[in-house]
């Protein structure tokens, strides 16, 4: 079947004849659709809509669901092609979703086509749920309870041998990334040093510098073990919180999942999302409950390992912030603000953490 070019193009007819190869929509048939953008300003890898349907039988079926997409934006989807991630959340929706103990959206429909174009029909979370805020900041109850989230997450597929046989699971080094990744970083460089000089600390800016002619060394040593799944986009869009306290979080996005050490993820979340004084208090007991509830587990790792592995990361994802200057079109004044955070947490946390240490920098 034929996937549509964008949310816009999806015709009550399409989506009833889509919907229909799942058992639970059998017999539905859409007569109306509204749609609603509501991915500008925070996703950089696909567009996302909101479908307000109608029905020949109403009271049936959900009222809405939401649609995932490729994005538009030239400079984004070379990107994410080359990366392969829209086919890497399609295989998750489809391997892994179905027996995971995290708490995500319903997938009621997936599907990549041959010309590389995807789709993903699934359940709207914002009707139980409320979407974290990356440019406020997460709060330390957020904080918490992502890390607890994560940690049972990261247990399960603790070098699980399951991982070897998801062969479209990346390692970060991969050849991909190692081909896209430093040019990412050194794009980014120049602007940084021009433009956001006198929002940075100085010494952040030094070492990116350093870190520049070493970026594919810092990939290898931050792409070893040891090895879980990881989600790799933990930052704070990405979460949902129940209205309900009895509820489970909600994690969104899995185009950037990867085969990668769960404290990567813990690295991310805290050093793109929670403001600056709220981290720089607390990034080691965050570190150490997500160590301690391993541990529970009867898994082996220690808080050396952890710490250093954390400063890896943490200069590894610099690349990030240096994709939003020098890269990526990030959409609306929200995108734009979102970038603000991410840059300024991120540059912020590897001076905060002494992450240089770990790299000899």
């Amino acid at each position: 079947m034929d996937i549509p070019l964008n949310p816009s193009s999806i015709t009550p007819d399409w989506l009833t004849k889509t919907l229909q190869k799942s058992e639970r929509f059998e017999n539905v048939n859409v007569t109306g659709i509204d749609v609603k953008d509501i991915g500008e300003g925070t996703g950089i890898f696909g567009e996302i809509a909101l479908l307000t349907l109608t029905y020949s039988d109403e009271g049936i079926y959900p009222d809405s669901l939401v649609v995932k997409m490729p994005c538009v934006e030239p400079e984004n989807l070379v990107v994410a092609q080359a990366l392969g991630i829209y086919q890497r959340e399609v295989n998750f929706f489809k391997q892994v979703a179905p027996s995971t103990n995290l708490r995500i959206p319903d997938c009621y429909y997936t599907h990549m086509g041959e010309d590389g174009r995807f789709i993903i029909l699934m359940e709207n979370l914002s009707l139980e749920y409320t979407v974290g805020d990356q440019v406020i900041g997460a709060t330390n109850d957020q904080v918490e309870a992502a890390i607890k989230t994560l940690a049972g997450f990261h247990a399960y597929w603790w070098e699980n041998a399951a991982l070897s046989g998801l062969d479209w699971l990346p390692v970060q080094n991969d050849d991909a990334y190692i081909a896209a990744v430093p040019g990412i970083f050194r794009a980014g460089l120049p602007v940084l040093i021009s433009d956001w000089s006198d929002r940075l600390p100085a010494e952040s800016i030094e070492i990116a510098k350093k870190l520049d002619p070493r970026f594919e060394e810092l990939m290898h040593l931050f792409a070893g073990g040891p090895h879980t799944f990881a989600h790799s986009d933990t930052r704070l869009d990405n979460w949902f919180f129940p209205h309900d306290e009895s509820s489970d979080l909600a994690l969104i996005d899995f185009q950037l999942c990867s085969k990668s050490r769960g404290v990567n993820d813990i690295a991310y979340l805290i050093g793109t999302s929670v403001p600056r004084e709220l981290a720089v208090e607390n990034w080691e007991r965050y570190l150490r409950l997500w160590l301690e509830l391993l541990q529970d587990q009867n898994i082996s790792y220690s808080w050396d390992d952890a710490v250093t592995h954390y400063q890896l990361a943490a200069l590894y994802y610099t690349a990030g912030g240096m994709s939003l200057i020098g890269s990526f079109d990030t959409g609306n004044e929200r995108g734009a603000a979102m970038a603000e955070a991410y840059v300024t947490r991120t540059f912020n946390h590897i001076v905060d953490i002494d992450a240089s240490a770990a790299f000899n920098i």
